[in-house]
């Protein structure tokens, strides 16, 4: 079990409760709009036509503030089993390995994302925007 996390300033806190309860607040939401739909859908044949979609935008960003959140808290699983075996010295050195694979999947991720763009900005019906007309 990692050790809790206990912020030292004020600002600290401050960012500590409020990412605390963004977290609570979306998944909060998340529950209250499904329930609502499926009560709707089950109960009176009809539903929310957004409501899926609010559910799916709460979900990322939900995903976004706990990733961090877990971060921050150490409370992310790892199979450290390997790691565990080497000193302070070996442990270090396997997470400037993990850092930098992270930093280079980022990196291809973004050139495929601006190849990817490159073709809008490039076809004749997007000469002005960069986000194609048919979306």
């Amino acid at each position: 079990m990692a050790p809790s996390y206990e912020p030292k300033t004020p600002l600290g806190r401050f960012v500590n409760e409020l990412e605390e309860t963004a977290i609570a607040l979306l998944l909060g939401g998340m529950t209250l709009v499904t329930f609502i739909n499926v009560v709707l859908r089950y109960g009176f044949n009809t539903g929310i036509i957004w409501g899926l979609e609010l559910v799916t935008f709460l979900f990322a960003w939900l995903v976004l503030f706990g990733a961090s959140y877990a971060v921050k808290v150490t409370a992310h699983l790892g199979v450290d089993v390997v790691v565990n075996l080497f000193g302070p010295h070996g442990r270090r050195t396997f997470a400037l390995i993990s850092g930098l694979i992270c930093i280079s999947y980022a990196v291809l991720l973004f050139k495929g994302s601006w190849d990817y763009l490159g073709k809008f900005r490039k076809s004749a019906s997007n000469h002005r925007t960069l986000v194609p007309h048919r979306f």
